[in-house]
């Protein structure tokens, strides 16, 4: 069985590493700059007002971007008066050995692999720890920009896990989290062999191909994830934080889409599906972060105010 899975590894990589050798040159430019961030974010200058004292730190999920996945909700939050900070997080890495070669690669997915392998840069693939890392120095870095104390967390998919992981050691850090479509018990990835036939014919499934596209985030998410085990074993929350898990029931990533609100919410915090009160949304993951009412929903969670009707 080990032996047919690396032989199917091998052959995603080499086909996807062809398919990549042969494209445009346009298509092979890399990422943003990670200094780079969505319009509406990054304003150094920025201080907080009395009406909204924490800054907002929006994180993005496996194989994105800030500017990618927060256009819309960026902007929209520096209209309501926070000062917003975004920043690409969890870059798959190639380290170079003697005379420049490759030395060794640091998650299992063949396609960030050959991202990098090609000149491209992909962000969200790296470890959940090691990108928790990375935000917990962004972190640091707005609130001695800002004064503040505290922050507002807001991360979709993997961007949640990842505050997940930051708040574990760091719980009192943020004062409110607010999560779109992140898999707090994990994730069977159903939908991915849909989305992803090539790999699918090679006989992946769901959670192996998350593997290939997200690399080891993708990995670290599935059900049964040891990472997951111990974020899940703290409770799901951080103490002394108020927060919103928000879900779409339309999700194809994260199935059941039920394992991206939380399990027991209790307090203060909330559990809201896009489609609550609405008519039927057919709302997909990556559609969380562009349709109005979620957010929406994103505005009413961080001012702590009822949720926005449709």
């Amino acid at each position: 069985m080990a032996t047919r899975r690396m032989s199917i590894v091998l052959t995603v990589a080499c086909a996807v590493i062809a398919a990549l050798a042969v494209m445009p040159r346009a298509l092979a430019e890399p990422a943003p700059d990670p200094a780079d961030g969505p319009a509406g974010a990054n304003d150094w200058s920025c201080h907080p007002s009395a009406a909204a004292p924490d800054p907002v730190v929006l994180v993005h999920g496996a194989g994105t971007d800030a500017p990618q996945s927060f256009a819309e909700l960026a902007p929209l939050l520096q209209q309501a008066g926070y000062c917003v900070f975004a920043a690409n997080f969890g870059r798959a890495r190639l380290l170079s050995g003697p005379a420049g070669l490759p030395s060794r690669v640091n998650w299992p997915g063949t396609g960030p692999m050959a991202a990098e392998l090609t000149g491209r840069v992909v962000y969200g693939v790296a470890d959940i720890a090691s990108t928790a890392a990375e935000l917990d120095e962004f972190v640091g870095r707005v609130r001695d920009a800002t004064g503040a104390k505290r922050v507002a967390l807001v991360g979709h998919s993997t961007g949640g896990t990842v505050i997940r992981q930051f708040l574990h050691t760091h719980p009192g850090a943020a004062s409110t989290v607010v999560t779109l479509a992140t898999p707090y018990r994990g994730s069977t990835f159903a939908g991915l062999p849909a989305h992803y036939p090539d790999l699918a014919a090679l006989g992946l499934d769901g959670p192996q191909i998350a593997a290939q596209v997200y690399g080891t985030a993708g990995a670290e998410q599935a059900v049964g994830s040891p990472v997951l085990a111990r974020l899940d074993a703290g409770g799901e929350t951080a103490p002394g934080v108020r927060w919103t898990a928000i879900a779409s029931r339309a999700d194809e990533v994260i199935t059941p889409p039920r394992s991206a609100l939380l399990a027991a919410p209790t307090g203060a915090d909330r559990n809201i599906w896009v489609q609550d009160g609405c008519s039927p949304r057919p709302v997909t993951h990556a559609g969380l972060l562009t349709d109005p009412h979620a957010l929406e929903l994103v505005l009413s969670a961080l001012s702590d105010s009822p949720p926005a009707p449709c």
